[in-house]
């Protein structure tokens, strides 16, 4: 139990990392490779997403604390006409799909490559 949260932990941080360093389209990349780590594990796909959740909450749980997220989300909810809570968690789901969506393909494509060698 406590290993698997260590891992969880730590793809969180790699998601993170990545996300700062490269921007949104590195999130699928990295949950694609933790995939392939797992040796194509079922529930890699939705580790992954799990993850990506946490480190995008930290990310926006950062930038609230050191910058005016708070005035960006009541100027971002007036233009969606949504309450502020729905475009936090819109974002965090958002990150959770695309790390779903990449190690699902990385998955996919390893059943595939497998299923072409019996």
């Amino acid at each position: 139990m406590m290993r698997r949260l260590l891992r969880s932990l730590m793809l969180a941080a790699a998601f993170a990392a990545a996300t700062r360093a490269l921007g949104w389209w590195a999130v699928p990349v990295v949950a694609a490779l933790w995939t392939i780590l797992e040796r194509g594990a079922m529930r890699a796909p939705w580790d992954a997403a799990v993850a990506a959740m946490m480190a995008w909450s930290a990310i926006l749980l950062w930038t609230a604390a050191t910058g005016p997220l708070g005035e960006l989300l009541r100027r971002l909810a007036g233009i969606f006409q949504a309450p502020p809570s729905l475009l936090v968690a819109g974002t965090v789901l958002y990150g959770a799909l695309l790390a779903w969506g990449g190690g699902g393909v990385a998955l996919v494509a390893g059943v595939r490559r497998d299923a072409g060698r019996g």
